[in-house]
């Protein structure tokens, strides 16, 4: 389709030289390159906004590196240069003049009879009005042969255990370059074996604690005892950019999907799009925000752009959250309630949720009320609900939630009253009436 449209693809390439029409992009320091081809660690690409790009150069990757002959001019050519170079010197000082004269109206014209660059064989130069690259990330050729030449397994990524260790037990990885061992497939199903799903950060934390449990003593007895089942990733995984006209983008996702399997699409993404003025014309302000949920009312993922700059922290909080804990936000953008969403979580009452500490109080609250009988009731009914596979619906939650017993309520309000008190210095606008101020 596209090279019908008059788009040229070019696959197994590197590009190492752009060229624009002020020939103003490539910046030699002052000294003349003798070599073939742009060379990257000694001349840096320095690309003049207000010029037009012309030609690129790429080299093929699937062809030997290997010197082209320069190309020579055509014997015409060629012959009258040499007949007009033997006369030169009869020639009088007027006649000198009308030939430099012609010479530099040949060089800004077509340009014939200048002697084309020398290329190599694997090197291709290419008229170019608009140019996009993309690629795919790939092991680097010298960390693969120290893979390969210490005996370490590696079938597309490198096969790590639970505990991080290679098959020599004294190196350890992480990252997007490992992969779980494949054993890990059927005990942890659900979960990806892949580390370039996971939260690069997260990783490196787990790798540091793995490494100190295994020597550290103490741990050894409890090590022997822990299951063979994937370790448990929380941490959001995303990726942010700016984008032409300096619009600011960001796309957080969870790593813990409740399944792997396509779900039941039961709630609409909440989008809030305040982005004024034209982006073809660089004078787009504001911001455009989508909140993804998945079949239980999760947040999956948020993804933000705009002109403003926004706290990081505050989208990762997001993810994993449920939706409930946006104060109906949902239904009131929807009604039209609250046409800003970026303004509405900016305001106080949310500012508990981008607490460091909130998502551990929430992980204590559930592991405080999940023994308790009336929330077993309803988790055993959500579970045979869910495997109708419509997911559960908002409708559906709103009528289990009155099944809660007021005693389960009256903690969960004391604890979150405590969460409150306790870190009231970075709170200070919730107000907590009673006793706990006099």
């Amino acid at each position: 389709m596209l090279v019908a449209m008059g788009a040229t693809i070019i696959t197994e390439c590197k590009l190492i030289e752009v060229i624009s029409d002020k020939d103003k992009n490539i910046d030699t320091q002052g000294t003349k390159n003798s070599s073939p081809s742009l060379q990257p660690e000694q001349q840096a690409i320095v690309w003049d906004h207000d010029c037009n790009l012309e030609r690129i150069v790429l080299k093929r990757l699937d062809i030997p590196d290997e010197e082209e002959e320069e190309e020579e001019m055509d014997i015409d050519e060629k012959s009258q240069s040499e007949h007009q170079n033997e006369d030169g010197h009869g020639m009088n000082d007027e006649s000198n003049v009308v030939e430099e004269e012609r010479s530099q109206m040949d060089g800004d014209g077509s340009g014939n009879q200048e002697k084309k660059k020398k290329r190599k064989k694997n090197e291709l130069e290419l008229e170019c009005g608009v140019l996009i690259t993309c690629g795919h990330r790939d092991v680097d050729t010298d960390v693969f042969q120290s893979i390969h030449n210490n005996g370490l397994v590696y079938n597309g990524r490198l096969i790590v255990d639970k505990n991080f260790r290679t098959t020599d037990q004294s190196i350890f990885a992480a990252g997007s370059l490992c992969e779980f061992s494949g054993r890990y497939a059927s005990l942890s199903q659900g979960r990806s074996l892949r580390m370039d799903r996971y939260n690069g950060r997260e990783m490196g934390s787990r790798l540091a604690r793995s490494v100190f449990d295994l020597y550290d003593p103490q741990t050894q007895n409890d090590l022997a005892h822990r299951t063979e089942e994937l370790p448990l990733f929380y941490i959001p995984s995303g990726l942010g950019a700016v984008l032409p006209n300096n619009l600011i983008y960001y796309h957080i996702k969870t790593t813990n999907p409740i399944s792997n399997a396509p779900e039941k699409d039961n709630r609409e993404p909440l989008i809030c799009d305040n982005l004024l003025g034209s982006l073809e014309k660089g004078q787009a302000k504001g911001h455009w925000i989508k909140f993804a949920f998945n079949s239980i009312g999760l947040i999956d993922s948020v993804t933000y752009m705009g002109s403003d700059e926004v706290v990081l922290q505050s989208l990762w909080s997001f993810v994993g959250l449920h939706e409930n804990y946006l104060n109906s936000l949902t239904s009131r953008h929807k009604n039209g309630i609250i046409p800003n969403v970026v303004e509405f979580l900016s305001e106080n009452w949310a500012i508990a949720l981008y607490h460091e500490w909130f998502g551990d109080f929430c992980l204590r609250m559930r592991t405080a009320v999940r023994g308790l009988g009336d929330v077993q009731q309803i988790l055993h009914e959500a579970f045979e609900e869910s495997k109708k596979g419509q997911g559960l619906e908002r409708d559906y939650l709103n009528k289990i939630r009155t099944k809660l017993d007021d005693k389960t309520v009256r903690m969960i309000e004391d604890e979150t009253l405590e969460f409150i008190k306790t870190n009231m210095n970075h709170l200070p606008m919730y107000y907590i009436p009673g006793q706990e101020f006099a």
